[in-house]
């Protein structure tokens, strides 16, 4: 094809919301009649934003006896296509924005997906773009609901299985939610709970607000000080610098494979998988780590669960992004035709995190020909990573300029803070078991050294963002890697401080923040924290690494 007269240009959502106010209402209109389209069609209907939305998680087919597990285990579900914490997290997810895309297209021909510019100023300085969040929009003289804020059930979701609590089914009718609203209505006592706790948020400005509010403080990360305005390197906006910085594309893509790179090489390297996680969180139900505003407890939107996130239009507009991010990593390290898989490695496993899914046994090697099910190229054939490396010779699609395009080097005074944590000793967190847990979680740390008048003074460490299911048990996906590790940069310590630091590591769930360690020095330590009620204890250590 000749690539300039026929690429698709994927615009940022505000720049589609700033035009319409200037006048040139038609791309907004587009997108908006697309996006009413694809929710009207037959729950079915393989164009439908149900069927799609599906595929990242509910609803899920149950299978008696899966990977021949033992008969205890019988009655687990598969979990949904998606892949993360594995090699194919960028591909897979690539393609899912394309099918989502090629679906609004089938309503509105030639229309685009925009990409909501998580790292850009509008978002840094007041959050989410208005257009996904308004509650109306005015369509063809008809004022409807707008379609981007949220999405109605045409049909009931579940992931219980027998004598399982069922706290997260959704029934047909059931509308999305996100932060600080709660989305638990599967049983009669989550139900009540929930409609008490959506009680106190009835205002839609004051909901919006707040949801604004959490969203700024996940970007921008600690709140600056007033002689600092600039993001801390603990946001989101620095995760996504620090991940176009990956060494390659195999510890770029997910969070098993960086961390794995994270245990046996000096320095940090952030996986694009990271900032991905910490904006389901944000927009799902979660108050940034140690923020002022303190834990929202009975906060469970859908963006922060891996069973319903594809169901909130947001999801797909927070992907195009996260595509992308990947795409800037391609142009950056001269990636755009060929990708670099490291054989063997932690993360290039169908047994990495992700699981045997459908039709992967347990053990089998992940590589740039494994089929990205349930993706299917015109000829019937399963797409694969290699049909996807290059979006504009063999998409036909590319990004118009957005925030982060210009090279690292000239985005200062970030640049220097993060080549610091890149090259600082870290505090390793491991141990932590994903099956204690319901739902999302953080794993945060801090330092307590020595302060005037005795008082410890408290250092932040950073913090881990964990998009997980709220029954992970039963989950076929998942348990053949149920342990998460984490690592977080010193560099905000001196050497001689590194020494005497107490370090203290937190579990922020959807139950409420629990303490995993009592205190450690540089010397390894090991303890046993209780993640949940009538659970057996679980060991966590933490050790600095060099």
């Amino acid at each position: 094809m000749t690539v300039e007269n026929k690429l698709r240009v994927r615009q940022s959502i505000i720049s589609l919301q700033e035009d319409y106010e200037r006048g040139n209402k038609k791309p907004l209109e587009d997108l908006m009649r697309a996006w009413k389209g694809i929710k009207e069609l037959p729950p079915d209907d393989p164009h439908s934003f149900f069927a799609l939305g599906g595929y990242h998680g509910e609803p899920f087919q149950y299978r008696k006896t899966v990977d021949n597990l033992a008969p205890e285990d019988s009655y687990l579900y598969w979990g949904g296509y998606c892949n993360h914490g594995n090699v194919l997290f960028p591909t897979w997810h690539r393609l899912y924005v394309l099918k989502l895309e090629e679906a609004l297209q089938s309503i509105v021909p030639g229309v685009t997906l925009p990409y909501w510019d998580e790292s850009d100023a509008y978002s840094l300085a007041k959050g989410i773009p208005p257009v996904l969040t308004q509650e109306k929009f005015e369509l063809d003289g008809i004022i409807l609901d707008n379609p981007l804020r949220s999405f109605v059930l045409p049909s009931s979701l579940s992931d219980a299985i027998p004598t399982e609590q069922r706290v997260y089914e959704k029934p047909r009718g059931y509308e999305t939610v996100r932060y600080p609203l709660s989305g638990l209505v599967g049983t009669e006592e989550a139900r009540q709970a929930t409609e008490e706790h959506n009680a106190q948020y009835s205002d839609w400005n004051e909901r919006n607000a707040l949801l604004n509010k959490n969203v700024r403080a996940w970007l921008r990360g600690a709140p600056p000080t007033a002689d600092d305005p600039n993001p801390s390197t603990n946001g989101v906006y620095a995760k996504l610098q620090e991940c176009l910085a990956a060494p390659n594309y195999t510890v770029f893509s997910n969070t098993t494979s960086a961390t794995q790179w994270n245990l046996i090489n000096p320095g940090k390297v952030t996986a694009v998988e990271s900032p991905h996680n910490a904006i389901h969180l944000a927009v799902g139900g979660f108050d940034f780590p140690g923020h002022q505003y303190g834990q929202l407890k009975g906060a469970n939107g859908d963006m922060g669960e891996n069973n319903t996130a594809g169901m909130d239009p947001i999801f797909f507009f927070h992907h195009c992004n996260i595509d992308r991010m990947f795409w800037l990593w391609q142009k950056r390290h001269g990636m755009r035709d060929t990708l670099d898989v490291i054989r063997d490695f932690a993360g290039t496993s169908s047994s990495d995190d992700q699981g045997p899914t459908p039709g992967f046994p347990p053990g089998q090697a992940l590589n740039l020909t494994t089929p990205l099910n349930p993706f299917k190229k015109a000829d019937g054939t399963a797409y694969t990573s290699n049909d996807c490396i290059n979006i504009e010779t063999q998409l036909g699609f590319t990004y118009a300029p957005g925030s982060l395009d210009e090279d690292l080097a000239t985005a200062q005074p970030m640049a220097l803070a993060l080549e610091a944590r890149r090259t600082s000793p870290k505090l390793h967190v491991s141990g932590v078991s994903r099956t204690a847990i319901q739902g999302s979680f953080i794993i945060s740390a801090y330092a307590l050294l020595p302060g005037q008048g005795g008082k410890p003074e408290r250092y932040e460490l950073g913090h881990s963002a964990v998009l997980s299911r709220y029954n992970v048990a039963k989950c076929a996906n998942c348990l053949t890697h149920v342990d998460v590790m984490a690592h977080f940069p010193l560099d905000v310590l001196t050497a001689s401080e590194r020494q005497q630091a107490d370090y203290r590591v937190e579990l922020h769930s959807h139950a409420g923040t629990i303490p995993l360690t009592q205190g450690t020095s540089m010397a390894p330590q090991t303890t046993f924290a209780t993640v949940m009620p009538n659970k057996p204890a679980s060991p966590v250590e933490i050790r600095v690494i060099d």
